[in-house]
């Protein structure tokens, strides 16, 4: 057991069980959870007690798995209070996560951490001797950085990024790792744009939890397009909107489900009327908004992977997403969805009024959908990270 894991995200939990279940892991660093034979305090409140219902850890020795707590609890709790902004809260996270994790990577011959928490576990685990594995969720900064700014200047807006205020932490990580660990190809290109050498960078989609996302045996009623995600400029909602509207389908919604980045504010208030909103869906609810819709619409202009995307499919939705979401890789365009180029509103009205006016249709390529995501299980996402371990990256260390 070699390998010490450092995330804050949950659906890394379903790494650590593909790695300790091949003789892979030491040590486990994350966010709280619960064990599979834990149930959440009932003196949380319910939002916290469902939220972490969709944290389960796999079975894992409890001497395996090191939670740290507060860095979470203070980057939700001050903005809340309005003592910090979100972008701020994030910061402070990041930096703390990582800082109490560093003390807990010693005697490990590989570290492998989730970007932007891990520069200080990094820092100390290399100059140990532990060969560095970078874990990103999204494209390079720098692409990221490109595209949104020619966004900004498309729709006279600030310019404004995620994760801005850490940037520079992130790049002083992928600088110090050995392996770059990507969810698509997509992702990979802006990596070997930047100079990154192809050896280095391995492609590891993510996966769906089958039993959580699974097709109702119900009706759909009418027809509704549902996205699933922050609302903001780099998910390319504002395509999704002006699509809808110009496709005038009677007696159909739009609905837009996921946190609002204030930035966004202005784009969607000159959509009034067009659209419904949700602000929030916790995890184990997410089936329930998918099997209530007829169509899944992502068109980002930068987008990794998108679990909501694969999500969307194991529940029977046909899915429309853009060349620019890096779940694009599983797609076989007008089989199982559709991959439409980037800022192409017109397409996707197309698209749009084609499903609304072909049921038929929509249920094969939903139907298809699903067989396609039932073969992107969490646990094949696991066994095939060993895979990668055995065969790439553990046939250079010597275990002395």
């Amino acid at each position: 057991m070699i390998v010490s894991l450092v995330s804050n995200i949950p659906h890394y939990h379903y790494l650590a069980g593909g790695l300790y279940n091949n003789g892979l892991l030491r040590r486990y660093i994350t966010a709280s959870s619960l064990f599979s034979d834990q149930s959440a305090p009932a003196w949380l409140p319910e939002h916290w007690r469902t939220k972490l219902a969709g944290r389960r850890l796999p079975d894992l020795p409890h001497g395996t798995v090191k939670q740290i707590r507060w860095p979470e609890v203070l980057q939700r709790g001050l903005p809340m209070l309005g003592l910090l902004s979100a972008e701020r809260g994030n910061y402070l996270n990041n930096h703390l996560f990582d800082k109490l994790a560093a003390s807990w990577v010693d005697g490990c011959k590989v570290l492998h951490f989730v970007s932007s928490v891990g520069l200080y576990c990094a820092r100390r685990a290399k100059a140990a001797g532990a060969t560095i594995v970078c874990d990103v969720r999204q494209e390079h900064p720098a692409f990221q950085r490109r595209i949104l700014e020619e966004e900004a200047q498309r729709f006279k807006l600030p310019f404004t990024l995620a994760g801005l205020t850490y940037e520079q932490k992130v790049l002083d990580e992928l600088s110090l790792a050995d392996y770059i660990f990507v969810p698509s190809e997509h992702a990979k290109r802006t990596y070997l744009t930047e100079g990154f050498a192809a050896e280095r960078l391995i492609t590891l989609p993510f996966g769906v939890d089958l039993d959580c996302f699974s097709p109702s045996s119900s009706n759909r009623p009418g027809f509704r397009v549902v996205y699933v995600g922050t609302l903001t400029m780099r998910k390319g909602v504002q395509y999704l909107l002006e699509a809808f509207k110009q496709a005038r389908l009677p007696k159909s919604e739009l609905l837009l489900v996921g946190p609002l980045d204030p930035a966004f504010r202005p784009v969607l208030a000159q959509y009034e009327g067009v659209f419904t909103y949700q602000p929030s869906v916790p995890k184990t609810k997410l089936s329930e908004v998918y099997n209530s819709a007829s169509v899944f619409v992502l068109p980002s202009l930068a987008d990794s992977f998108s679990l909501a995307t694969v999500e969307a499919m194991a529940c029977g939705l046909p899915v429309i997403i853009s060349a620019n979401t890096g779940a694009a890789d599983l797609l076989t365009d007008g089989k199982d969805g559709f991959v439409i180029p980037i800022r192409d509103a017109p397409r996707l009205t197309e698209l749009l009024s084609y499903l609304y006016e072909n049921r038929d249709a929509r249920e094969a390529i939903g139907h298809r959908a699903r067989q396609t995501a039932a073969a992107q299980t969490w646990e094949r996402y696991g066994q095939t990270a060993a895979q990668v371990y055995q065969q790439k990256i553990l046939a250079g260390i010597v275990y002395a």
